[in-house]
């Protein structure tokens, strides 16, 4: 299946590597790199694997323990729709 990064996803994704780069060692933004690119492979191979969000049709999938990726699935192809701060207020 085809990954699509919405503009949303793209924003949200360069805000949390931005604040890894201001804020923390490299190494923290490597990881973080590293753990979507992981994750994009094993959504793209088993695309349920994440659990379902509150939002009926979503999944939302735990990058580690202060971010999740949001996406859905349509038309054969897997739409990644925001990244978000776990630590905050969100409808997810």
């Amino acid at each position: 299946m085809e990954v699509v990064w919405t503009e949303t996803s793209l924003k949200t994704y360069y805000n949390v590597v931005d604040y890894l780069l201001e804020s923390w060692p490299n190494y923290v933004l490597e990881t973080f790199q590293i753990k979507v690119d992981s994750l994009l492979v094993n959504i793209k191979n088993h695309n349920n694997i994440c659990p379902e969000s509150k939002i009926l049709g979503l999944r939302k999938c735990l990058i580690d323990e202060y971010n999740s990726l949001i996406y859905e699935i349509s038309n054969e192809k897997i739409f990644l729709l925001t990244f978000i701060d776990n630590r905050s207020q969100h409808k997810f």
